[in-house]
């Protein structure tokens, strides 16, 4: 399960009267905990390599308050695809369409090529590439989408195509 943060009391007075001295960074991120978001839906929407660094900081200082079940908050979260593979080991999870996983593919290594060029990150395409079932593709979506995510254009669309993959997926 994913931790899910919400601000404080300190956390909405901050947001109200910006009194705190919070940086940009640390503010964008204090707008973004509602209670509702998972920590996954919070990193795709500020992909940020400063989040950890930057949420432990709220926590310290009180202005979030973890509201979900995840014992480690400041960790990234990219667990969901061990999960699943434990899942499909144990016969629970139900397979997906090899013209599915085929499609995903494809997305994802076209969409590395439109955002970082043919050559961009030749290493992630190669394994995407290799991946040969679901599991290791959803290990895989967070590296992707930090790579199209160097770009402006990829930026402004990554959360949209990260959508569209996972429901393919």
């Amino acid at each position: 399960m994913t931790a899910i943060f919400a601000k404080t009391r300190k956390g909405q007075e901050e947001i109200e009267q910006r009194s705190g001295g919070l940086g940009p960074r640390a503010r964008r991120l204090l707008i973004l905990f509602d209670g509702k978001r998972p920590l996954d839906e919070v990193r795709a929407l500020m992909p940020d390599p400063k989040l950890d660094e930057t949420l432990e900081l709220l926590l310290q200082d009180a202005y979030v308050e973890q509201l979900g079940a995840s014992s480690a908050p400041a960790e990234p979260e990219p667990k969901a695809a061990p999960a699943s593979a434990s899942a499909e080991s144990e016969g629970a999870k139900a397979p997906v369409d090899p013209k599915q996983l085929e499609m995903a593919r494809n997305f994802m290594l076209n969409s590395l090529r439109t955002f970082n060029g043919p050559y961009g990150n030749i290493d992630l395409m190669t394994r995407i590439n290799d991946s040969r079932s679901a599991a290791d593709l959803h290990a895989l979506v967070d590296d992707w989408f930090d790579s199209i995510s160097l770009t402006k254009m990829g930026k402004l669309r990554a959360i949209e195509l990260k959508g569209r993959l996972l429901a393919v997926l």
